[in-house]
């Protein structure tokens, strides 16, 4: 058994909060840790709306860096097919 930190109430060892006071039992220093998966359907949203892959990319750089720069790369990448197609096609 452990004790709260806050009223100093005996709480069970994997308690969340304690039932006596409601304070969190986990450090306030811990911070829940963010899920940085690149997201499928981000990216081919990126890819059909470079746009915002672009936008997308600075705006979330620093929550979720690992996401944010697979949209941006699949955006850059999709205007580059498109100018290709287009050069190909004597659109330019």
């Amino acid at each position: 058994m452990k004790f709260c930190q806050n009223c100093g109430a005996e709480i069970n060892d994997n308690a969340v909060v304690c039932v006596k006071c409601g304070c969190s039992t986990k450090p306030a220093n811990q911070v829940a840790a963010v899920d940085d998966s690149v997201s499928v359907g981000l990216v081919i949203l990126a890819v059909l709306i470079p746009l915002f892959g672009v936008i997308y990319w600075p705006v979330k750089a620093k929550s979720r860096p690992k996401c944010a720069k697979a949209c941006g790369i699949a955006a850059i990448i999709s205007w580059v097919v498109y100018i290709l197609f287009m050069m190909m096609a004597g659109g330019f």
